[in-house]
């Protein structure tokens, strides 16, 4: 579809008008009289009459025998200067009233550039229809009109892109009246079926339209197959049941291979239905038809990822890149490495990205991001400096924000941290996620309470999120409320499903906290000994036996009980388990490998263990984002 500046006139659109009138008879007719106008008018004269010849020879004439002198021929009415003959169209004038209105738009047609030409030739050809043709021009002129009528339309549509809001779709509402004319006065119009669907893809557009207009363009684009394939793309979206619009599609797509459009679409249906094997070979060939495209790109790989099918991702993904690499490829599935853990493939693909394109803000981020899960705060810091001097407003994308904040919890910095986490939650109020991320910044930095206000705010909202009250728990518990934290750890396990993935996560730490509780709480009536063995003994099978600290808490379950033999055992494996994280890179921080000791010197004394936290409230007042240390 071609959009045109008014005044300007395009080898097509001049083809159309010039094919359409001169190829008509009565325009033929029009060209004689301008033809026959131009000659003298002594040639258009009518000759002296003569008898024709009756005999065989004829003798000459003699003197005594001249030959009979020829009669002059009836005198002629003299022909005004000028004047061409009277022609079969002028004779019928009478019978065909319009006709001059209609010659006369003809010929204006040809050389009609500007919109107020074709205004002007619009209404000779309405003048002409209103006094009255004969069948066969008022097909033609109706032709004509459509034809006009479908430039107008064209031309609206094309303004429109220079528009925004409500005058844009007051202009989409004149185009759509223009072309509903211009298909009235010749319905065979395809590019305006054509168009009047586009325009209602637009907001406030009618479904029902595209239908209508689609389905016409349809039985007239036979010979066109690009374009059929179009129409077939368009009128799938108005379909209501998946297996017409899977009908739809695929037809558009036998008649063009190539349509990309088209094959992403029935890729997205068919994952819709649970046909993921061929969804993947519709994404594969959308791909392949367009691999430097990184959004259709981006929006394949999410689909993936979210039917949980990863590998197949990275498989098209990795495909991808090997046939045409580019920077935001490597970006992309250096993403797709991260969430799956692979740290070092994800910082490999960053680093080929960067060297393709130094200059790229995001993928320092992204590096930044990679830097600070490897606990690496200096080249974090170096990357989001960097991308800061490349793009100043980067700074401001949540991204870099993120990335701000969690270096300034590496560096101590828990004010600077909690406000820039702050700024996040007040662009997303909704965003539960970062919600719990800042109560557990409250959290390290010694302000529980805050923490429980800011959780049971988001409990108010959605009282069975199992991750939020297990953070809650957490902060009952780390001002000593255990009553409190034993009731939200309770809850916590009612919401859970062990078969949900995104539940299987957080389970086992919910097994775990509880289960301490009840075995080491100071106070006789929250300790539940039997109660804590059990939900030990999963956490620790959900685990696989390998971490420290769940370990510990089985331990903590059977002296609770009684049983110091098996503590002991258990905490001997905590402590084991302790010192090969540390080994492994963890810090002493997070493996308290201290207080695990401590613990198994109880149990050989046979003495159970009990922890009451008690903190107090940091009462330091918090920086304002204002007052943030540059970092």
């Amino acid at each position: 579809m071609n959009h045109r500046r008014s005044g300007q006139r395009s080898h097509s659109n001049l083809l159309r008008p010039i094919a359409d009138t001169l190829g008509h008879p009565r325009v033929l007719a029009g060209v004689a009289v301008i033809c026959f106008s131009a000659l003298p008018v002594h040639s258009l004269q009518a000759a002296p009459l003569q008898a024709p010849d009756t005999t065989l020879e004829q003798e000459p004439a003699t003197e005594t025998a001249p030959a009979e002198e020829a009669q002059p021929a009836p005198p002629v009415a003299p022909v005004p200067p000028g004047a061409p003959p009277l022609l079969p169209s002028q004779m019928k004038q009478a019978a065909d009233p319009g006709q001059a209105d209609l010659d006369e738009a003809v010929l204006k047609r040809i050389d009609a550039e500007s919109n107020d030409d074709l205004e002007a030739v619009a209404s000779l050809i309405e003048s002409a229809l209103a006094k009255g043709l004969d069948d066969e021009n008022q097909s033609f002129a109706k032709k004509m009109l459509g034809s006009i009528q479908l430039q107008r339309g064209q031309g609206l549509a094309g303004a429109m892109t220079r528009m925004r809001g409500r005058r844009a779709l007051q202009v989409r509402d004149e185009a759509l009246r223009v072309l509903d004319q211009a298909i009235e006065n010749d319905p065979k119009l395809a590019e305006a079926h054509m168009l009047i669907a586009r325009l209602n893809l637009l907001p406030d557009g009618d479904e029902e339209r595209i239908a209508k207009a689609t389905s016409a363009a349809i039985e007239l684009l036979q010979d066109d197959p690009k374009e059929l394939s179009t129409a077939y793309l368009l009128r799938a979206m108005t379909q209501d049941e998946s297996e017409d619009q899977l009908a739809d599609l695929t037809k558009a797509i036998e008649l063009d291979p190539s349509n990309a459009e088209a094959v992403r679409q029935r890729a997205g249906l068919r994952m819709q239905e649970g046909d993921f094997d061929e969804a993947v070979e519709d994404l594969q060939k959308v791909l392949e038809l367009d691999p430097t495209n990184e959004q259709i790109a981006a929006a394949t790989v999410q689909q993936l990822v979210e039917l949980d099918r990863a590998d197949d991702a990275l498989a098209l993904l990795s495909k991808t890149i090997q046939a045409r690499p580019s920077e935001g490829l490597y970006r992309l599935r250096a993403l797709l490495y991260t969430n799956m853990d692979r740290e070092d493939d994800a910082l490999a693909d960053l680093n080929k990205a960067l060297a393709m394109q130094p200059k790229d803000p995001i993928a320092l981020l992204q590096r930044a991001e990679i830097s600070l899960r490897r606990d690496d705060v200096k080249d974090a810091k170096r990357d989001l400096d960097a991308a800061i001097d490349l793009a100043p407003q980067v700074e401001q994308l949540d991204q870099a924000i993120v990335v701000r904040c969690f270096i300034a919890v590496e560096e101590g910095r828990m004010a600077d941290a909690i406000n820039d986490m702050k700024i996040l939650i007040d662009r997303s109020p909704d965003d539960v996620y970062r919600q719990l991320q800042l109560a557990n910044l409250y959290l390290q930095d010694d302000r529980p309470r805050q923490a429980i206000d800011m959780l049971s705010g988001v409990l108010d909202r959605d009282p069975k999120n199992a991750s939020v009250l297990r953070s809650r728990g957490d902060a009952y518990l780390a001002v000593g409320d255990h009553a409190e934290a034993i009731a939200d750890y309770e809850k916590a396990l009612t919401n859970l499903d062990a078969d949900d993935e995104a539940d299987a996560i957080i389970l086992p730490s919910v097994l775990n906290n509880l289960a301490w509780v009840l075995a080491t709480s100071p106070k006789d009536e929250v300790r539940n000994g039997a109660r804590s063995l059990e939900l030990g003994l999963r956490a620790v099978e959900m685990t696989e036996e390998a971490e420290g600290h769940i370990l510990s808490t089985l331990a903590a379950g059977y002296a609770e009980t009684g049983d110091f033999e098996n503590a002991k055992k258990w905490s001997e494996k905590a402590v084991e388990a302790a010192q090969k994280e540390l080994e492994e890179g963890a810090s002493e921080e997070s493996v308290q490998l201290k207080q695990l000791q401590e613990e198994l010197e109880s149990y050989r004394g046979n003495e159970p263990w009990r922890e009451k936290q008690d903190t107090e409230e940091n009462q330091i007042p918090l920086l304002s984002p204002d007052d943030l240390i540059d970092t």
